[in-house]
């Protein structure tokens, strides 16, 4: 049935919620345990979002759940008035309605991003010198997947260590050089740019993750015709759908993990049979990522002029 302070029926409400709260807030949050905790911590009352946006810190679990809590909350017009009288049969239903959604939007995003994507990582997308050497092709016979690709692992590599992967290449492959959270990889800065005395230089600005950004939020053929404002796709961008204005640490943080998905699956094969969404490869917890990056974003010069250099860059489609 609809909802009566929406267009969508009931299920599939609390499913988009669920993909926004996967795009937009806590890829890796669990509903179940942040409803637990919030309506215990305030039987239902909602809190303010803004100060949590402001005010999380990752280490704290509980204002993790209240931020997923109030997020839910603003994406399902009308349940906060429900939750004083509301059924637990039905709460329980919105919740797995809404966990479905997360599952689903994140398995969407990387399933078109992880083949399709490949030809996004050039710098020129057009030149057969950028292109991938060897080609992975887009097939699901493990043999041919790209175990040991020169190139991604070369992306996935921390910009301190590239010294010893140009040296090397097979030590990065084997393990030698761990990759973890803190430790940010090539691909997270600016094509080329690196500064151990400044490690802000080019941070977050790379043109991978823009080309990123537009397919999943956009549309392919806004990447292709290097464009960001297609609006006349018969589906709606999510830009559009989800009335997006603007991009901010938690949409970079997501764009950031799905590239980084992406690539350790088609580069590290042999370390993991996960070919699906998963949290953890190998050393990489990409949850503890995640909140990396977002911890970053603080509110400083920096950050500000990072957010104008991706929204200048990303002319959102209205």
């Amino acid at each position: 049935r609809k909802h009566k302070d929406s267009k969508m029926d009931d299920t599939e409400l609390y499913r988009n919620a669920g993909r926004k709260t996967s795009s937009l807030l806590d890829t890796f949050g669990i509903p179940s345990a942040a409803f637990k905790t919030s309506l215990q911590f305030d039987r239902g009352g909602k809190r303010d979002l803004k100060q949590y946006l402001i005010c999380y810190r990752p280490e704290d679990v509980t204002n993790r759940h209240l931020l997923l809590y109030n997020g839910i909350i603003n994406y399902i017009p009308g349940l906060e008035s429900e939750l004083d009288h509301i059924s637990s049969k039905k709460l329980n239903m919105i919740i797995a309605m809404v966990s479905k959604g997360m599952s689903d939007g994140k398995s969407a995003d990387l399933s078109s991003v992880k083949h399709k994507g490949l030809q996004y990582i050039g710098l020129n997308m057009y030149s057969e010198a950028n292109a991938l050497d060897p080609p992975i092709p887009e097939i699901e016979d493990k043999s041919m997947r790209g175990l040991n690709h020169p190139q991604l692992a070369h992306l996935l590599c921390p910009w301190k260590k590239l010294v010893w992967f140009d040296e090397d290449p097979d030590s990065y492959v084997s393990g030698e050089i761990t990759m973890m959270a803190h430790i940010w990889p090539t691909f997270f800065y600016e094509h080329g740019v690196y500064d151990a005395a400044e490690k802000t230089h080019g941070l977050f600005r790379n043109h991978i993750v823009l080309r990123f950004y537009k397919h999943l939020f956009i549309g392919p053929s806004s990447v292709m015709n290097d464009s960001s404002n297609v609006c006349n796709s018969v589906k709606p961008s999510k830009n559009r759908a989800w009335g997006l204005t603007a991009v901010n640490k938690y949409i970079i943080a997501y764009v950031h993990i799905i590239i980084s998905l992406a690539l350790l699956l088609l580069t590290y094969f042999m370390i993991s049979s996960a070919q699906h969404w998963t949290r953890c490869i190998g050393d990489m917890d990409l949850d503890e990522l995640l909140w990396a990056i977002i911890e970053m974003l603080d509110d400083d010069p920096w950050v500000k002029d990072t957010l104008a250099w991706w929204n200048r860059y990303i002319f959102l489609c209205g």
